[in-house]
């Protein structure tokens, strides 16, 4: 026997060159497209590096098109020019420039001879859930698809809602039976001359130039017509992620090939120089076909495509978020820190953070007014911008990727309050990656060193309060969460606690050293407020001093007294 390929090649030509030598070495007639879409300098150069091999032939370039029957023509046109200059070929096997041989070609070859008259090529009725999973299907053939759906989605789209109002229906060729299946197939000489040399090969051609995705559908319903014997079978290993792209076969896939049944796999990452090596190498050893094990190889695909849909702690798909689906609905995959209640207790204190301590914290990112990562920071890393109705859009998914680039050797941590947007509030208070520091009633000093008037002031203490019951309540009935809460008594009388429990989180295993505290915001208007406040049936954990305060002399110097906390 002769086993003969046809490669259709459009990018990284220097991988397609090496996998042309491999076969040409293993006397092996190629036919080779290049698709008039590939860069110039990459085309010039695979060419004239073949161009020597005696067994290596060219066919007319086409300009492919996802989804579209030009790559239909390139294959057919490479498969007139294959039978042409090497009519001895006894099977053709359609591979891409980005395929590797999973086993050796002796050992296809052999496969083959005890397979002889036998066409490989995956063919399923119309309808069967082995191969379409969704989408189109029947109306693949009787809608006409003029479009590239990748460049025209909406024009596409909006074509096939209007064919479906008109009720447009194409008549399908009464010697066309519909089958669909991959477009890596390995077919006998005989049946692929009579596909290209059928009388009615304008027809079919014709036919199916409308057809959506043609090069799933063309080989694979004449085929039906004109061979004796099919398996429907592709003996290159091929699978999709929830999008509809290939995955990628890298170095460490290497061990796993023994697996499956297949001859050859689609796609190799350029980059895989191991698999590149080992896989093109001539005199490679045999793996037993009856060792094989393809559920075990599936699954390997089929977990991680599980994954990618359902999401799990720390992957995300971008754009998509797919852990809104999951029980654990978490937002980071490492700890970080969230001080509620700390940005009205000291003055600047991410800041100080940030320049005294060294440590990885930011502002308030869920300010309802004005969002800064830190005092005038309005990008950080992963070009995410302080933009409000970006972070408004999709908070989660906001939260998610600032998470995400803050890859360092610290830990995160960020402010959040009771006068922070709240619609991120769920999401964090089910990661059980966070860890809570909470000074509870903080929200106080900042209505109590609030301008506005009494009444004003009431309406704010109610809506704050009953937003942080809430926030609690979450806290506590979740049996995950992480936190530690003080009262803002205890904050205010030990403010070095706070300050203690903050670093904690940050740096687990940090040396006590001493550390002068930020400036503690200002209190004397404090103990007036609660006092109004309870006289209006607002019922606070916090309480005055028996006797009133009086605002001391030197109110600034006394806040900012030099209170020291170990760290």
């Amino acid at each position: 026997m002769k086993l003969g390929f046809i490669i259709l090649a459009h990018q990284d030509l220097h991988r397609t060159g090496q996998l042309v030598r491999f076969l040409a070495r293993n006397n092996c007639p190629v036919c080779l497209h290049i698709d008039q879409n590939a860069l110039p300098e990459e085309v010039k150069e695979l060419e004239s590096s073949l161009n020597h091999i005696e067994n290596v032939v060219f066919t007319k370039r086409e300009k492919c098109g996802w989804g579209q029957f030009s790559i239909v023509q390139a294959t057919l046109n490479a498969a007139e020019v294959l039978l042409k200059n090497h009519p001895d070929v006894t099977n053709v096997f359609l591979a891409s420039g980005s395929c590797l041989p999973a086993r050796p070609i002796k050992q296809l070859m052999a496969f083959l001879e005890r397979h002889k008259g036998t066409d490989f090529i995956e063919s399923f009725p119309v309808g069967d859930e082995k191969w379409v999973k969704g989408g189109l299907d029947q109306e693949r053939f009787t809608l006409y698809f003029p479009l590239s759906w990748r460049k025209h989605r909406f024009a596409f789209d909006r074509l096939v809602d209007v064919q479906r109002l008109l009720k447009i229906k194409r008549t399908v060729p009464k010697h066309i039976a519909p089958h669909m299946g991959s477009q890596w197939w390995c077919l006998t000489k005989e049946t692929l001359l009579k596909i290209v040399a059928d009388p009615r090969r304008q027809q079919n051609d014709r036919f199916f130039s409308k057809t959506w995705i043609s090069d799933e559908s063309y080989f694979q319903s004449l085929a039906r017509e004109h061979s004796n014997h099919i398996k429907s079978q592709s003996l290159t290993f091929a699978t999709f992620d929830s999008q509809g792209k290939p995955f990628l076969f890298y170095d460490d896939h290497l061990t796993e090939f023994p697996k499956t049944e297949a001859f050859f796999i689609r796609k190799a990452w350029p980059g895989a120089h191991k698999l590149y090596r080992d896989l093109l190498t001539v005199n490679r050893k045999n793996f037993p076909l009856s060792k094989s094990n393809e559920k075990g190889f599936n699954k390997i695909f089929t977990d991680a495509n599980e994954i990618r849909k359902t999401g799990g702690e720390g992957r995300f798909l971008q754009g998509r978020f797919p852990h809104n689906s999951v029980k654990r609905s978490g937002v980071s995959n490492v700890d970080f820190g969230v001080f509620i209640g700390l940005g009205f207790l000291f003055q600047g204190f991410p800041e100080w953070a940030h320049t005294k301590k060294g440590l990885n914290v930011f502002g308030n990112l869920f300010n309802r007014r004005h969002l800064r990562f830190r005092k005038k920071a309005v990008l950080v890393a992963g070009n995410l911008s302080a933009n409000i109705k970006l972070r408004n859009t999709h908070p989660k998914g906001f939260l998610s990727n600032f998470l995400w680039n803050q890859k360092s050797d610290k830990r995160t941590a960020f402010l959040f309050d009771m006068t922070d947007a709240q619609k991120i509030m769920p999401s964090i208070v089910k990661d059980g990656r966070a860890h809570f520091v909470i000074v509870k009633e903080a929200w106080l000093l900042s209505i109590a060193n609030n301008p506005s008037k009494f009444k004003g002031k009431l309406m704010r203490a109610q809506v704050l309060q009953a937003r942080e019951n809430k926030f609690l309540n979450a806290l506590e009935n979740d049996k995950y969460a992480n936190y530690t809460i003080f009262s803002l008594k205890e904050a205010l009388n030990a403010p070095g606690l706070v300050l203690q429990a903050s670093i904690q989180i940050l740096e687990p295993e940090a040396r006590a050293k001493p550390t002068a505290l930020p400036r503690l915001s200002d209190t004397a208007k404090l103990d007036t407020l609660v006092r109004k406040l309870e006289k209006n049936n607002v019922s606070l954990a916090y309480k005055p001093s028996k006797k009133k305060r009086k605002t001391p002399k030197g109110t600034e110097r006394a806040v900012g007294k030099p209170y020291v906390v170990k760290s």
